[in-house]
């Protein structure tokens, strides 16, 4: 059984945690939903047991966070992520990822694994398709999961 947590605040502010990726405040997703919407949604069509509305609402209802990747001049990516407590400890978990022109996703997500790794989570994870192994071999393949050890 898993139980989501609420992220704790740290030194770091939640809301800027990168030059280039951004949390969004929840109480600013709205805004930004229209212009990532279609990159989340082609995701859930693909896998996963989201539905893009659920997600939207778990977002503004803060048991999820969204994420940006900014490259100065346009939005180029988004994910949600999600904090749950297993038996093994916190885990930060992104559900859903789009983009396009995005560039490095292992620098994309560098952001979240450090926020991962100050809310006490033991590791970092992404439900996907099998070809994100490709983009992150530093994860290992557990049930069609993507898993990286952050302490």
């Amino acid at each position: 059984s898993r139980m989501r947590t609420t992220p704790k605040q740290t030194g770091l502010s939640i809301l800027s945690v990168s030059a280039d990726t951004f949390c969004v405040d929840p109480g600013r997703v709205n805004e930004i939903w229209p212009h990532v919407r279609g990159w989340l949604q082609a995701a859930t069509e693909k896998c996963g047991d989201w539905t893009i509305d659920a997600i939207h609402d778990a977002v503004l209802s803060k048991e999820m966070l969204l994420w940006v990747r900014w490259d100065g001049t346009a939005l180029r990516a988004a994910t949600v992520t999600e904090l749950m407590i297993v038996p093994r400890g916190k885990v930060c978990q992104i559900v859903v990822c789009g983009g396009e022109k995005v560039g490095s996703w292992q620098d994309a997500i560098a952001p979240l694994e450090k926020y991962a790794s100050e809310q006490g989570c033991v590791a970092m994870r992404i439900h996907g398709r099998v070809a994100w192994t490709k983009i992150f071999p530093d994860y290992d393949l557990e049930w069609v999961a993507l898993e990286k050890r952050l302490n």
